[in-house]
């Protein structure tokens, strides 16, 4: 390791209401702070809370974890702490309040520390307030703050300037937080900040965030183009348009004086059309929408939602925060969603992108928020939610998917256990499973789903091993979980080893409680192994090692040409009825 003195920028990951960051998501907060230090020419490594938990396992000392990560002579520090969205991460898992206690206090004390994003936010609420020299918890823009410093010497609580947000987002694109992602040239996907605050900047939604970032700032399209172009060029092909708490306001009339304001189709146009012209990107999703702001505008709204229909990734889903169908709830919680205007809403978008893509997803569905401990909240209020559910079943109203949480924070009602526990069953088994099977039907193929783990669907530090890559496992015994690159991607598990990190088409065999069982399609009689066999529907073990018996027969008479000229040669030995063989060809 060399001597050079750097900064060290530990991303511990964000997830808000309006922005994704944890893998296989590259947050924007954690560039713009690498920006800076882009844009001061200052030496650092770009490392994420999952690595840093892996070399402190093989390390006794911060020093030796710094002098693994190739840092000899420590500068400052950087934590980006903005997880404040509860949910069960596949990929990775952000930074604990633990976690960050420990690095803090085992931390260099003459050596800068600075600590950003809404989680830090939320810890200095509860009476997090840790004395340690050198040590800085800023409760405005992470990026301004450490440039304040990097310019003064001072910790000074700073918000960014325009001109500041389009030089480090820029400069952010081509940082270390991209170039030396560990997801990079698999399934990264960029968060792109279009604008930051919410429509709702008076009366927002009492348990949001968003509404405490003030009015919407909305970004230049040539800015966020720009910013796209650089990400390009650092190798990122997978884009997510986030920071909007609605994609159908952007650049909106009437911001600053309408509770429902006149969405503007033409620069989500130029946006959307700007981004697709460059052949270089692949995926492109987006995600929150107001289903208010749908029914009240019909008209300048199926303009959007035909713009996304045609340039975003099949597989895009807009999370409708509806939070409760109780009126009272509403009421005592400043929510802005009826009933009524969720089902026109969720009609509109089903109208228009249930058509499947190229991918075998349709192209645009609605997800559906409900928070349980929202002020007003009763045994009743889960009965309306049921109900609304149940019509939108009747009516045939397809959602991707349901979330179901409990607020976190003060000043809201203790949760029912029983009551929130039952919903969230009744859910599961009455909505969400038959939703499933009809989303993603037996037989279905789906293209291009990355292989993450094994055995558990949640990736652990182990399946980071070369060895786990590695093609010789392919088909061998075991159990492997992947997903599709995108927004709430379905989780997807095979009955047998596929090498992590690769990716794969697959046919739909079966489904879980929020999960399907499938088998890789193109499969080569001649190479596939008894445990791939076995998995197709209508073969089975038996069958399956009489397949694979015949083809060592016949491999070891006529050496060097292949066993079986094709995929029906070797169902024909079989004792399988001629009429399924149509549906086991569909997987060679």
């Amino acid at each position: 390791m060399d001597g050079e003195a750097k900064w060290l920028l530990l991303d511990g990951y964000e997830d808000e209401p309006a922005a994704f960051g944890v893998p296989p998501y590259i947050g924007f907060h954690v560039r713009y702070v690498a920006g800076v230090l882009e844009s001061h020419n200052i030496p650092y490594e770009y490392v994420t809370i999952d690595e840093w938990r892996r070399y402190s396992l093989k390390s006794d000392s911060p020093s030796e974890i710094l002098n693994r990560i190739g840092i000899n002579n420590l500068l400052g520090t950087v934590l980006i702490a903005g997880a404040i969205v509860p949910g069960k991460y596949l990929r990775g898992t952000p930074i604990s309040h633990k976690e960050a206690r420990e690095i803090i206090s085992t931390h260099p004390r003459s050596v800068p520390f600075l600590a950003g994003g809404w989680a830090i936010r939320g810890w200095r609420q509860q009476g997090w307030n840790p004395i340690k020299q050198n040590l800085f918890l800023t409760v405005q823009d992470t990026d301004a703050t450490l440039n304040n410093f990097l310019d003064t010497n001072n910790w000074k609580h700073q918000r960014r300037t325009a001109e500041q947000w389009e030089k480090w987002a820029i400069a952010g694109a081509a940082s270390k937080a991209v170039t030396n992602n560990q997801d990079l040239h698999g399934p990264l996907t960029y968060e792109v900040e279009v604008y930051q605050g919410c429509v709702r900047f008076r009366n927002g939604c009492k348990f949001c965030i968003e509404p405490k970032k003030g009015i919407p700032k909305d970004r230049p399209v040539d800015s966020i183009l720009a910013e796209v172009n650089a990400a390009l060029d650092s190798g990122v092909t997978h884009f997510r348009l986030g920071g909007m708490t609605d994609v159908y306001t952007y650049m909106a009339e009437g911001v600053n004086d309408l509770e429902y304001p006149i969405p503007n189709p033409e620069p989500i146009s130029k946006l959307l059309y700007g981004m697709r012209e460059d052949e270089r990107l692949d995926i492109l999703h987006t995600d929150n929408a107001n289903p208010s702001i749908i029914a009240e505008n019909v008209e300048p709204a199926t303009e959007i939602t035909k713009l996304l229909c045609d340039t975003l990734s099949d597989g895009s889903v807009l999370s409708f925060g509806l939070e409760s169908a109780d009126p009272i709830v509403h009421k005592e919680n400043w929510l802005n969603c009826s009933t009524e205007q969720l089902k026109v809403a969720i009609r509109h978008i089903n109208q228009y992108g249930r058509t499947r893509g190229n991918r075998g997803l349709p192209k645009l569905l609605p997800g559906l928020n409900f928070i349980a401990g929202l002020n007003g909240e009763s045994s009743e209020s889960y009965n309306l939610n049921k109900k609304l559910l149940g019509e939108l079943k009747k009516e045939g109203m397809w959602l991707r998917r349901i979330n179901i949480r409990q607020v976190e924070g003060e000043g809201f009602q203790t949760v029912d256990e029983e009551d929130f526990t039952n919903f969230k069953t009744w859910v599961r088994d009455e909505i969400d499973a038959p939703l499933l099977q009809e989303l993603f039907p037996i037989g279905e193929q789906l293209k291009r789903v990355t292989w993450e783990s094994h055995e558990t669907r949640f990736r652990l530090p182990r399946h980071l091993e070369p060895e786990l890559q590695d093609p010789s496992i392919h088909g061998k015994s075991g159990i492997t979980f992947g997903r599709q690159i995108g927004a709430y991607p379905i989780l997807v598990g095979v009955p047998y080893l596929i090498p992590l990190e690769s990716e794969s088409d697959i046919i739909v065999t079966g489904h879980g409680k929020r999960s399907i069982s499938a088998v890789e399609s193109n499969l080569d009689i001649n190479t596939c192994t008894q445990k791939q066999l076995q998995a197709i529907p209508g073969i089975g073990e038996k069958t399956a090692w009489k397949i694979i018996s015949k083809r060592a027969r016949l491999l070891s008479k006529n050496k060097g040409e292949d066993p079986f000229q094709n995929p029906t040669q070797a169902l024909l030995i079989s004792d399988i009825n001629s009429k399924d063989h149509e549906n086991i060809l569909r997987f060679f």
